[in-house]
């Protein structure tokens, strides 16, 4: 019989992981600061970047980590 297994895709295991992924993954911002905060169960709560980002970089962020889809604040 066949079944159904689902893995939550983000394996970081701290805020550094998160922001060694952001400067490996979205260009320019490897000189720029960066804050993520992170919730409990291993879930972003918060990414800030001290740079506008293109609508582009906006979706690979919201891809790798889907709680932050429709969260942006600014």
């Amino acid at each position: 019989m066949k079944h159904t297994k689902y893995e939550n895709k983000n394996k970081m295991e701290d805020s550094g992981d998160v922001i060694k992924w952001l400067q490996n993954n979205i260009i320019g911002i490897e000189d720029l600061s960066i804050m993520v905060s992170m919730n409990r169960d291993g879930t972003i709560s918060e990414i800030e970047i001290g740079k506008k980002l293109n609508n582009a970089d906006k979706k690979k962020i919201t891809d790798k980590f889907p709680e932050l889809v429709g969260k942006e604040i600014g």
